[in-house]
């Protein structure tokens, strides 16, 4: 098809295009290559079913917004597609007479797939143009230039519309030269439907003219992917594959918030935490090329719902355009100046995370912006002691009373008085450990809870015994707030205390005890079998262990507690516990957000003892368990039932809607 001059010219481009992305490339895994905690790359390539699963499935965009979804995963095939296509397309042009099974019935299906995923994609990508630049969908926003840093602002809008133009014309010219072709031949079938209506337009066109209009749009085809290429790592168009790679080189089989285990005594070790970019892991350096800019995060996000300065879809897209500034410098090895507080996300965005992991929930491509700002609380409190106020307290209560209430020790187990629990320091073994936890020793309700599991395992005839005063905070609260040294004294000094009694089975109703006994413990060496209250009344339930009665008739709205469903994956066991108590006619209400898309009360990630601006996490839950009508919420959290009663109290609810956990309910019907 093409002139020997034209193949000619097609080559040098060719091999000049592939020069210059061979630098792009290299560059930008230079600058991953940057980061600390190396990706395993043996193991992530081994991954590779994950990756496709993503890459080809597009599963993970039906999170939210299904129908954007399914537009993204037409766009998605589509240029997938056309990988091969232009491949096709070059072989066309560079070898005379060819044409891909032109008889055949593998030709007729490749030209039908072709031909409609051109009109797909187009049509897909001209629907976010608009959605971005006309229609200003709101949640491709960002509320407030605070979180946007000026560059990154002015290069979401300059990239959307690039890699958007770049896909039509590449797309369209290919689309528009088999119609050419078409009307040249006169070989129009019913394998080509759109190029065969849109070649029409040729109709009294010379040969000639068309001759040239069809070696023009091969080359604009053609000729936007060699001038695209080297460009690729800097537009966001580099999700399409850094996405499926970046799931693959996640290798999270614990909590979210779970991080590695620091070595304090090392001398060599300067830094803790991040302060700078290249401080951040390989992992954390790989979002970034994989950020999709889609907002999704920030839509879950309960802190920038209300109010707060935190975006966790603004500290990925910073990150990105500050990485495209500097690429050449950073992959040359220089060492970045600007703390990431200037940057990336500011110091009041980095205390109003609740670690609730909603963000890494929804993501379409796996990225964790909560572990940058775990990261980078580490930094600020171990580095450079910047913190809230009250956290300094919080920090003094934990080390000198091993609990954030500031209460005695002595106090610990004054919520068994009148109640038959065991002391583990008396009955010596036990094949559980029961694990109140602070709330459940010192909080009011807490303690209340606290012994309607106590009663329960009384009930059912456990062999289970508690710690009392020998037990101690598990550092939660430290390891959230980035203050690791005060974790793993913490951690150790609980670690003594497991050993002497040989302990490896605990209960918890503290979602927060769990994860961090469960997951956290387990980067200090310590493997514990670690179960939720949930999950143990439940499977009593299930065996016959107790047979709890079904009394309870009035509606009951259930809250899933983010450490327990999205860091542990529950969902079921809180919602059989119910089940078992509900009355023949009763059934549980859901709230419009509910299981892995429930809403954070606001509690996580040391929340519950500073406050930050904007309005309160706890009353927005609260108000969705009221839409519900339900006259009781259940709860299977001590900090979530401390943030909803108090939300019930603000805002003056306290006679219409009871607050209960799910041990109490079960308790009360034994």
């Amino acid at each position: 098809m093409l002139t020997a001059i034209e193949r000619i010219l097609f080559i040098i481009l060719l091999i000049l295009s592939l020069g210059l992305s061979i630098v792009t490339f290299r560059r930008m895994f230079k600058v991953i290559g940057r980061g600390t905690e190396p990706i395993n790359w043996v193991q992530t390539l081994k991954r590779w079913p994950r990756g496709m699963a993503v890459f080809l499935g597009q599963k993970t965009l039906f999170k939210t917004r299904s129908l954007l979804g399914a537009v993204h995963t037409a766009v998605a095939w589509g240029f997938t597609l056309y990988l091969a296509v232009n491949v096709v397309d070059i072989m066309y042009g560079m070898l005379p007479g060819f044409h891909f099974f032109e008889k055949h019935w593998l030709g007729f299906v490749y030209r039908l797939f072709v031909d409609i995923f051109s009109v797909l994609t187009i049509l897909g990508v001209a629907l976010f143009l608009i959605r971005r630049f006309i229609a200003s969908d709101q949640r491709l926003s960002i509320n407030s230039p605070v979180m946007l840093t000026e560059s990154a602002g002015k290069g979401i809008k300059r990239d959307s519309l690039l890699v958007g133009f770049f896909i039509i014309f590449h797309v369209g010219f290919r689309f528009l030269g088999a119609s050419v072709e078409i009307a040249l031949t006169g070989t129009g079938d019913m394998s080509q439907p759109g190029a065969a209506f849109l070649s029409f337009i040729w109709n009294g066109f010379p040969a000639s003219t068309l001759i040239i209009a069809e070696h023009f749009c091969w080359w604009m085809a053609l000729g936007l992917i060699l001038s695209f290429l080297p460009y690729f790592p800097y537009s966001k168009h580099a999700h399409l594959f850094m996405g499926p790679l970046n799931f693959m080189a996640t290798d999270r089989s614990n909590s979210y918030t779970a991080l590695e285990k620091m070595d304090l005594e090392d001398e060599n070790i300067e830094q803790f935490g991040a302060s700078l970019l290249e401080q951040l892991t390989q992992k954390e350096l790989l979002d970034g090329y994989a950020c999709i800019m889609c907002t999704r995060c920030q839509d879950a996000c309960p802190a920038y719902i209300t109010g707060k300065e935190l975006s966790p879809a603004a500290l990925e897209i910073n990150k990105r355009y500050y990485i495209n500034n500097k690429m050449g410098a950073l992959a040359r090895g220089k060492e970045s100046s600007e703390p990431l507080s200037t940057w990336m996300l500011t110091e009041a965005a980095v205390w109003s995370c609740t670690t609730c992991g909603f963000c890494l929930e929804v993501c379409p491509v796996g990225n964790e912006p909560m572990v940058d700002i775990l990261r980078m609380r580490q930094d600020l409190v171990l580095m450079e002691s910047r913190f809230p106020k009250q956290a300094m307290d919080v920090f003094n209560k934990l080390e000198t009373y091993g609990n954030p209430w500031g209460l005695s020790p002595d106090e610990r187990e004054k919520w068994t008085t009148d109640l038959e629990v065991p002391l583990l320091r008396e009955k010596k073994t036990a094949e559980y450990l029961y694990w109140a936890g602070c709330s459940g020793a010192y909080d009011d309700r807490g303690r209340v809870i606290s012994r309607a599991v106590a009663a329960i395992l009384n009930k059912a005839g456990i062999d289970y015994a508690i710690l009392g005063n020998e037990e101690s905070c598990t550092g939660d609260s430290a390891r959230r707030m980035g203050n690791e040294y005060l974790f793993q004294m913490m951690a150790e000094k609980n670690k003594e205390t497991l050993e002497k009694y040989a302990i490896k089975k605990i209960i918890t109703q503290c979602p927060h005890c769990l994860t961090t006994l469960k997951n956290d413990y387990a980067e200090m060496g310590m493997e514990l079998e670690v179960v939720h209250h949930s999950q143990f009344i439940s499977n009593l339930i299930k065996t016959g262990k107790i047979k709890p009665e079904k009394t309870f008739e009035d509606k009951i709205t259930f809250h899933d507690a983010c450490y327990l469903g999205r860091h542990e994956g529950e969902y079921s066991a809180p919602r059989n516990v119910l089940q078992s108590i509900l009355g023949q006619n009763n059934k549980l209400i859901e709230m419009k957000r509910s299981k892995n898309t429930s809403f954070c009360c606001g509690a996580g990630g040391g929340n519950m003892w500073y406050d930050t601006e904007g309005e309160r996490i706890n009353v927005e839950r609260f108000n969705e368990a009221l839409e519900t009508g339900a006259k009781t919420l259940a709860t299977s959290c001590n900090y979530c039932m401390i943030m909803m009663d108090d939300a019930r109290k603000v805002t003056g609810q306290d006679q219409n809607i009871n607050v209960i956990d799910i041990a109490e309910l079960v308790a009360q019907r034994l």
